[in-house]
């Protein structure tokens, strides 16, 4: 049994891993699928300070609280940052890291940093609320289908703008990069593409899905759990 800690994305929450969860738990493993504050279910703890640091905090807590050890540590977009801190704070509860069409920072970048369009994505904000960001039409990340299209729409959350324009903090990226790693690249959108080919210069696993848009958990959970289960196997195994 691997035990399994699911991150999302910027306006999600843990409920955007409904659809993946199930097919890990069946396959017999543990599954975190944590909502981080200020977002979803926990929206009512946002608050102009709540950055980037809050949330791989909360994390390596949870893991340390869960006595978690040996984690397949999963992040989705912006969670990419929340994994490349938790894995560069406790690298020893760490078995591998996936980065979900995810970010890939070092210390002292921020998602901006990573990706200047993504303040395009950012700009709006709910009435009132200057430091918050409004939920994107879930069309731009290669949303189609109507019926998914409505399912995002009745959960998307506005979420604190401080977490993507909060740099890394200063953490083990050598130990980080030292874990074994893969990056599922949802090629369908070119939003990562450059982020795809980074993670391949550094020595990770690369797994392409074509003509999957960003939100793949979503869009396609059978295709994505399928790739996620083949990192419960040990390293150096046949996939």
């Amino acid at each position: 049994m691997a035990t399994y800690v699911l991150i999302h994305g910027s306006w999600l929450g843990g409920w955007s891993w409904d659809r993946v969860r199930p097919m890990l738990e069946g396959a017999g493993h543990r599954v975190f699928a944590p909502t981080l504050a200020g977002m979803a279910d926990r929206r009512h703890l946002a608050a102009p300070h709540l950055g980037l640091s809050v949330h791989i905090n909360e994390i390596v807590e949870l893991m340390e609280r869960q006595a978690v050890t040996d984690a397949i540590l999963v992040g989705h977009s912006y969670g990419g940052m929340v994994i490349a801190g938790t894995g560069g704070m406790i690298p020893g509860r760490i078995g591998r890291l996936c980065y979900v069409d995810g970010l890939l920072p070092r210390s002292g970048q921020s998602a901006f940093d990573l990706i200047p369009l993504m303040k395009e994505h950012f700009g709006q904000s709910p009435p009132g609320l200057p430091w918050m960001s409004s939920p994107v039409d879930p069309a731009l990340f290669g949303v189609d289908d109507e019926s998914d299209r409505r399912w995002l729409e009745e959960r998307v959350t506005p979420v604190p703008r401080r977490t993507v324009e909060e740099a890394l903090p200063a953490v083990d990226d050598a130990a980080r990069e030292a874990i074994p790693s893969a990056y599922v690249h949802c090629a369908g959108l070119p939003f990562l593409n450059e982020t795809a080919e980074l993670a391949a210069r550094r020595g990770m696993r690369v797994i392409t899905l074509e003509g999957i848009g960003h939100l793949a958990m979503v869009t396609h959970p059978q295709v994505l759990a399928r790739e996620l289960l083949t990192l419960a196997r040990p390293v150096g195994s046949p996939v």
